[in-house]
């Protein structure tokens, strides 16, 4: 006999494929506003985790800015904004 799964067991497919899990230590009045966020957005608060995160890592470790802030030379490029050698 096959058990009903309810919403809070169910696991997305996307998050099937997300195994590493990281803990950050907050207080529980955060979290409950954080969870009041994700459920107000429709999402998971670890989807709310990520979508937040995530554009603050790419432009840590990646150059975003404007194709206007490059040195492009025949050999490299580099942004002048960043200091920071693309190719």
């Amino acid at each position: 006999m096959s058990k009903q799964l309810t919403k809070e067991q169910t696991v997305s497919e996307t998050e099937e494929s997300k195994t590493a899990q990281i803990l950050v230590r907050i207080s529980e009045e955060e979290r409950e506003e954080w969870k009041k966020a994700a459920e107000k957005e429709g999402i998971s608060m670890s989807d709310l985790i990520r979508s937040s995160v995530a554009p603050v890592v790419q432009e840590i470790l990646y150059c975003i800015h404007p194709e206007e802030f490059r040195l492009v030379y025949p050999w490299s490029e580099f942004c002048k904004k960043c200091d920071t050698r693309l190719r």
